[in-house]
This record gives C-alpha cells, structure tokens and sequence, in this order.
C-alpha cells in the first residue's frame, strides 16, 4: 500500500521538476504545496507571457491597419467600458478564493451566488453603457455601435466565475489553457480581418467573441474539474459578499479612473487620432509591470520571515527588495526613452510618429509602479490595507486635476506627464504623510542607497 502511495506521488510531480538539479528536484519533490504554487505561478506566467508578445505584434498590426482616428475609437469605448467591468467583477475575487478556500464544502453556494450576481450586474452594466454612449454622442454614433458589441463581454465575464473555483484549488493551468486559446484564436481572427481589409465594427465584434470563446472554454474546463456541490443563489452569501466587497469595487474605480481617464480626457479635448496615437503606445510602456508583481508573490514569504526575526532584519530585507526594484525600473525605463523613436516607427509606422515622446515620458510610470509594489510587501505585513485605498484616490485625484491642466497645454504628453506625477502621488508622495520611513526608504532606493532603519 505505502509503495501504491509513493508511485501515485511520483505520478503527481510536475514533469519540469526532472529538469532542475538533484539536490534542488529532491528537496522540492517532497513539498507537495510549494510545488503546487509555483506550478501555478508557472502558468499564469506563461499566460502573461503570451499574450504580451502576441498582442503587442497583432495589436501593433491592427493599429497600422485601422489608423490613429479609428483606433483611437477603438480605444475610447473600450476605456469607457472599463470603468463598468470594475463595477460588473464587483470586487469580489479575493474574497471568494479565500472563503472556498476555508471551507470547501460551501463552494457551490459561494460560486452560484457570485455568478448570478455578476451575471445580472453585468447585464444592467452593459445597457447602462450604451445608454450613456448614446446619451453623450447621439444614438447614430459608431461607438454606441461598437459600444454594444464589445459591452456584450460585460455579460460573458460572469463565467470568470469559474476561474476563482481553480484558483481557490490551485488549478490555474485549467484557466490559463482556457482563455489562451480564445486569445489565440482571436488574435487569429483579427489577422485574417486585416488581410481581408475589414471595417472598424469587425475588430469589435472580435473582441466580443473572445469573451464568449473564453466562457465557453471555462465551462469546459469546469466540466473536467467540478465542485462536488451543485451552484446555487444564497440571498444571506448575497448580501454578506456585497457588504464587504464595495469597497474593493470602489478601489478598482479609482484605480481604471487613473489608468483609463487619461484617455477619455484626451478624446474629448484632443480627438480621435491623438487618443489613437496615445493608445498605440500606452502597451510599450506599461508592458513590464508584470515582472515587479510576479516577483512580489515570490519575494513575500521571504519578507513575512524577516518580520518575525526583528525589526533590523526585516528593514534591511525590505531596503534590498525597494533597491532592487529601483535598479529593475532604471534598467528598464532608460533604455525605452532612449530607443522610443525606433521602436515606434518599426511598430506602427510614420503615422504614430508623435508617440515616440509620449512613450518617453510614460515609461518612467514603471519605476514609480516598481516602488509601490515593493511597499505593498510593506502594508502586507503591517496589516495596513486601507492605505492602499487612500493613496488609489489620491493618485485618481492627481490624474484629474493635472490633466484637466496639462492636456489643453501641452496636448498627449501633458497626458503621459499627468500620468506620471499620479503614479509619483500614489506611490511615494503620500507616504510623507502616511508612513515617512517608506518615504524615506524609497527616495534613498532610487539612488541606489542603502537605507539603515533605527529602532524607535
């Protein structure tokens, strides 16, 4: 029996474990649980990964095809529509994985309630936004049109439902296979659209078949992997997940407002064809902020143990941490500056030219997200998570206001300037008020200091 039980363990081991060294493969072979995660980690990764150099290409494609004005459409109703997907999620994703996680046995009432609720919410949402389209740009507009269309994955996305099932059990390989392949083909689709020389509402079309394909494969999935329990509808879940998850929708708010409202400022002060061109290159600049947060995930147990040991320890493993992120961020944002005019002239050609400066200027956003990822590690472990919060609003406030300032200035890059003083903001000037050790800390990590933290 024992033998049984060694031989279905071996069974169960990831087949990349074969590849590591010996001494490392034996001491991970008997973990059963790390090696869940980093097989889990694994995979979103490889999603990441994926989809960055696949939509980047295809989506660079797509932009030269269509054209700053159209794509800058494009652009504008799909910023528009962010603001109700962070409604229509209802902010509930962490706290459903950690309540399936804690007691397995309520699963199907915990999944049946959140589905319904995100169904109905994203049904409301998506004819909310095309009401407000049409309210604001006449019913005859092509983006109420496109608005319809792409909107219609507002509904779709209640089946990524399923997907916190898997990760509550650390199946994300079942989602990651899931929603690439509706990536995949989708990306597919657009490229045969462009050879084929389609009008704008084919490549909103796409994006809505994306969704279903998605939901449709995640269905599918589940089917392979369910809950023992069958899902359904509990009114007290209901009213007890909505309670503690409004203000997570409110901080998804007042983080699209100052990712997403750059945009919508810029299509109604600049038009079309300058949001198209901003648009074209906001992905070249934000496309490394995977690597900080995938980093964070693997560095917080690390920084959880220095906190039990003391106070020195636990500063001085932070100190390393902030300044290796500063390093990561001038490593990374030098270069693109430098390189900005070539990269955007071989991707989307002359027509984009104009973007080459705004790509200089926003790229430094990444090492401002560097160090506000690198503090999170910090709130994580003082159990501060409401500051998170503040300093969200803070940087949507900052957004606002320079816009409104800066774009009728100094047009696109009074943008990409607005959206580094919100990311400066949020990330380390409201720590002066909040928490000046962190200030501190991460003014003497950009210069590559080390800081040396005294116990009061």
């Amino acid at each position: 029996m024992k033998e049984f039980v060694l031989s279905s363990a071996q069974n169960l081991q990831p087949k990349w474990l074969k590849l590591l060294p010996n001494k490392l493969s034996e001491r991970l072979s008997g973990n059963h649980s790390l090696l869940a995660a980093i097989n889990n980690s694994g995979w979103l990764m490889f999603d990441k990964l994926i989809r960055l150099v696949l939509g980047l290409l295809v989506s660079a494609w797509v932009a030269r095809y269509l054209g700053p004005a159209q794509f800058g459409e494009l652009a504008y109703v799909l910023a528009y529509l962010a603001f109700f997907q962070a409604v229509a999620l209802l902010g509930m994703d962490g706290i459903v994985v950690r309540d399936i996680a804690k007691d397995k046995a309520k699963a199907g009432e915990i999944l049946g309630t959140v589905f319904t609720l995100r169904l109905i919410v994203g049904f409301f949402c998506w004819l909310i936004a095309i009401a407000g389209m049409g309210l604001a740009n006449g019913w005859h507009d092509s983006t109420v049109y496109i608005t319809a269309l792409v909107g219609a994955g507002l509904v779709f996305q209640a089946a990524d439902t399923i997907d916190l099932w898997f990760q509550s059990q650390s199946q994300s390989k079942r989602t990651v296979i899931a929603k690439l392949m509706a990536y995949i083909i989708s990306n597919g689709l657009k490229i045969i659209l462009i050879l084929n020389k389609a009008p704008l509402l084919a490549f909103a079309l796409v994006m809505t078949i994306e969704f279903l394909l998605a939901a449709l494969a995640l269905t599918y999935a589940y089917r392979k992997f369910t809950c023992k329990q069958p899902w359904q509808l509990i009114k007290s879940h209901a009213v007890k997940l909505l309670i503690e998850s409004w203000p997570f929708i409110l901080g998804g708010l007042s983080i699209i407002i100052y990712m997403r409202i750059d945009q919508i400022m810029i299509k109604e002060m600049l038009g079309d064809v300058e949001l198209g061109i901003y648009a074209a290159v906001l992905p070249l600049a934000m496309l490394w902020t995977f690597i900080p947060m995938t980093l964070s995930v693997s560095l917080a147990p690390m920084v959880a143990r220095a906190k039990q040991q003391s106070e020195q320890v636990y500063w001085a493993c932070l100190s390393n941490i902030f300044r290796g992120f500063a390093l990561l961020g001038w490593l990374i944002c030098i270069p693109v500056a430098i390189i900005s005019s070539y990269a955007v002239e071989l991707l989307f050609g002359s027509e984009y030219a104009k973007g080459s400066s705004v790509l200089a200027v926003l790229v430094f956003t990444n090492l401002l997200i560097n160090m506000g990822v690198a503090q999170s590690l910090w709130i994580l472990n003082e159990g501060k998570s409401k500051l998170s919060l503040y300093k969200t609003i803070v940087g949507a406030v900052v957004c606002l206001t320079s816009n409104l300032i800066l774009i009728p200035q100094l047009g696109i890059i009074g943008a990409a300037i607005s959206a580094v003083l919100a990311q400066l903001s949020s990330t380390i000037l409201t720590n002066v008020i909040l928490c000046r050790d962190v200030f501190i800390l991460q003014i003497k990590s950009l210069f590559l200091i080390k800081y040396i933290h005294h116990v009061k």
